[in-house]
């Protein structure tokens, strides 16, 4: 008897890392599905190398892997990780550090990574704005000089207070602009493999300029047509085996043309809500 079927927890992952277009480590299947810390380092390392968007939370020494050689730098390293992303989310990001390094709880493992590629754009500007504000000596000198000034203070640390929600506004307006951008990407190319299934279904000729709905509903009135064929036909003279063989081909369409109408009915969900 065979075992039980696994549950797929990685492709969600590996969906969630097309846009970033990292080129290495490789996300498998194998290493997906016991990720080890190393391989956590690695796609970070990547992610820094291509976008600058995680190496300003770091010690120097903790950038270089070889540096992170004992299981208490390792949570130390994950913990710094999964709490600014977490801020960056606007919510904690369940998962246990300890459990990461110990190879247990995968599935959380991969949703922490998922969590890591979607929170890319908001360490970009997380960053930029870091690199912006005025360094924490003259901040505090600053805040020295107001609490010395019995005049105007409230003035000032209103004025100070409504910039800040500015900044903090604008910041968001900007991770939410960044965030979108790449489920635009990722929309694209799940549309794309979408026209290239039904062109290797060699029904559909797509060359032409033709809308995703106008397609959705050839397949469509295609699947109706098919469920609701009535005509009255006559005895086969095909030998049995040709004549099962023609049926189970027509209700493999059957299910091909319905998994269609089911991809093409999510994408189109997908698309009015990115739009609206």
């Amino acid at each position: 008897m065979g075992g039980e079927e696994e549950t797929d927890f990685w492709s969600a992952t590996i969906e969630a890392f097309a846009p970033l277009q990292l080129t290495s480590p490789e996300l498998t299947p194998k290493l997906l599905k016991r990720p080890p810390f190393r391989f956590i380092h690695d796609i970070v390392t990547s992610i820094n190398a291509r976008f600058a968007a995680y190496d300003h939370i770091f010690r120097p020494e903790q950038l270089n892997a070889a540096n992170i050689d004992s299981k208490e730098k390792k949570i130390e390293y994950l913990t710094m990780l999964t709490e600014y992303v977490g801020s960056l989310l606007g919510k904690k990001v369940d998962v246990s550090v300890k459990k990461i390094v110990a190879g247990s709880e995968p599935e959380r493992t991969n949703i922490f990574l998922q969590c890591i590629a979607k929170a890319v754009g908001c360490a970009q500007q997380d960053k930029a704005k870091r690199c912006g504000t005025a360094s924490p000596v003259k901040d505090e000198k600053k805040t020295a000089d107001i609490e010395s000034r019995p005049s105007n203070v409230e003035k000032r640390d209103g004025a100070a207070t409504r910039n800040a929600v500015v900044d903090v506004a604008s910041s968001e307006r900007k991770c939410e602009d960044s965030e979108k951008a790449l489920e635009k990407v990722k929309l694209a190319t799940e549309a794309e493999n979408f026209f290239k299934k039904l062109s290797a279904f060699g029904q559909f000729k797509l060359e032409g300029q033709e809308s995703v709905k106008e397609v959705g509903n050839s397949i469509v009135a295609m699947y109706k047509e098919l469920q609701n064929e009535t005509e009255e036909t006559q005895p086969s003279a095909l030998p049995q085996e040709a004549l099962e063989t023609a049926i189970k081909r027509q209700m493999d369409s059957v299910q091909q043309l319905q998994a269609l109408e089911d991809e093409n009915r999510d994408l189109l969900d997908k698309l009015i809500g990115l739009l609206s």
